[in-house]
């Protein structure tokens, strides 16, 4: 794991210094998987999607490895570790090589996606003014005993399916008790779906969007 392909769209409305929306997709998706979604939020976004650095032998790509069965996947700890590794070095260099806002970049992640945001943000909250977790979940192996100050006040807006078999609905749970025991700006989100993102979630995403960047 040395590099992120990504695919990238510039703002639609110029500006200096735009805000940064960077989406993570999840486990055997690829980077034009939640691409999409750039057209629902503000055209001043620089909107930058990455592709999962593992490519899978039946098409798609990971972050890293599950064993396991939907519903209690195993992640394998060598490739998570790996991948949250080179997030860490991939989200920090963005805003210079973009020339975006450092104090603007956003998040978005879904499923596995959202695994690496949450974790990201507990251990580098000080590179993202924002953060989606879409049908996720806080790692806590993931997550340091000794969180950054700068964790405080970080806005968090999560999101999960009641009827998700991949992940289910108990692991948001945990993780919305976890962040609401932090002291970070967190909302919770419900929808009867399984593992995807609900319109009306779509629409909630907007308009927390819309507030911040």
């Amino acid at each position: 794991m040395t590099t992120i392909h990504t695919v990238e769209r510039k703002p639609r409305e110029a500006s200096e210094r735009p805000p940064l929306l960077l989406l993570l997709h999840g486990y055997g998706a690829n980077e034009h998987d939640l691409f999409d979604l750039a057209d629902y939020f503000a055209p001043e976004l620089y909107v930058v999607s990455a592709r999962a650095p593992l490519a899978l032998p039946w098409g798609g790509f990971a972050w890293y490895h599950l064993g396991g069965v939907p519903g209690r996947l195993i992640p394998d700890k060598p490739s998570r570790a790996a991948a949250l590794e080179l997030v860490e070095r991939f989200i920090p260099s963005l805003p210079e090589r973009l020339g975006t806002d450092p104090q603007r970049t956003y998040v978005l992640g879904f499923s596995q996606g959202a695994i690496m945001s949450l974790a990201f943000a507990m251990r580098r909250p000080d590179t993202v003014a924002g953060i989606m977790a879409l049908s996720g979940y806080l790692d806590p192996e993931l997550t340091p005993s000794d969180l950054p100050a700068a964790l405080d006040g970080l806005p968090i807006i999560q999101m999960h399916g009641t009827y998700d078999d991949v992940i289910p609905v108990s692991a948001a749970h945990m993780t919305r008790d976890a962040l609401e025991k932090l002291p970070v700006q967190h909302v919770y989100h419900e929808y009867p779906i399984g593992h995807g993102i609900h319109p009306e979630g779509v629409r909630v995403l907007q308009a927390w969007m819309a507030e911040r960047a």
